[in-house]
């Protein structure tokens, strides 16, 4: 179900993340793959947040959570 969301903790354990600046695509990936992209947006926005540790942590676990799922 798409979601229009400015509250990070709201998508990060989401399935994949469509991140838009000034109305473009910019990203598309997971929140794990996202939050660990060097010189991202997404994770510039988790950095600013003050919460970046804990909302790695989320990510993480719904990242692995769903490969173990998979298998």
């Amino acid at each position: 179900m798409p979601l229009v969301a400015h509250r990070l903790n709201t998508i990060i354990d989401y399935d994949r993340l469509l991140v838009l600046d000034a109305g473009r695509v910019v990203e598309l990936d997971t929140p794990y793959n996202l939050i660990n992209k060097d010189g991202g947006l997404f994770r510039e926005l988790c950095l600013q947040s003050g919460r970046f540790d804990e909302l790695e942590k989320i990510a993480k676990v719904k990242a692995f959570s769903n490969t173990r799922g998979s298998q």
